[in-house]
């Protein structure tokens, strides 16, 4: 299969408040998507109430083939953008892999998840890890210390960074690069 065959995640946003309307749309052409969420915990008439907000405005992740991206391209114009490769000018594919991690780690409700902004965090620096126990466990990222806290580090390249709360160290394992 070539390139512009194929089929995986990609990253796309959609301005204009229209993520509802489009996850409509993927739903009715059964197109599998993602839209990373987190927990946050308000109060509402004098109780506490945990409701689940985006974590990143506009953003969703979408599993089909660049030939579909560009129908949606076409439908939705200037409120579409696709995530694409800086040199080939292509949609950008996802691995399997990484899109794995950050939909277990975006998808738990930690409230401990925090957005961090891209090119802020090197996460080449520590150790590339999996997470053998707990609620992340499966996710693979690196080793970073925020505000004191060893956290885990899960990346998109280009489109997102996210940290966990802390993880125990006896719940790591370090994976050779």
């Amino acid at each position: 299969m070539n390139k512009a065959q194929e089929f995986g995640w990609f990253a796309v946003n959609v301005f204009f408040n229209r993520v509802t309307k489009m996850s409509s749309i993927l739903e009715g052409d059964e197109i599998r998507y993602y839209i990373p969420m987190r927990t946050v915990e308000s109060f509402k008439d004098g109780q506490k109430v945990y409701e689940k907000k985006q974590l990143i405005t506009s953003l969703l992740f979408i599993k089909c083939n660049p030939k579909y991206l560009i129908s949606l391209k076409e439908k939705f114009g200037d409120s579409f953008y696709v995530y694409s490769d800086i040199e080939t000018k292509q949609p950008r594919l996802i691995p399997d892999k990484e899109m794995d991690s950050f939909i277990l780690v975006t998808s738990v409700g930690d409230m401990g998840l925090e957005l961090l902004p891209e090119g802020t965090v090197d996460y080449k620096i520590g150790d590339h890890v999996k997470v053998i126990d707990g609620v992340f466990k499966g996710a693979e990222g690196y080793v970073k210390r925020i505000q004191g806290r060893k956290r885990l580090i899960v990346s998109i390249e280009g489109v997102a960074v996210v940290a966990t709360s802390y993880i125990p160290r006896s719940f790591l394992e370090i994976i050779d690069n």
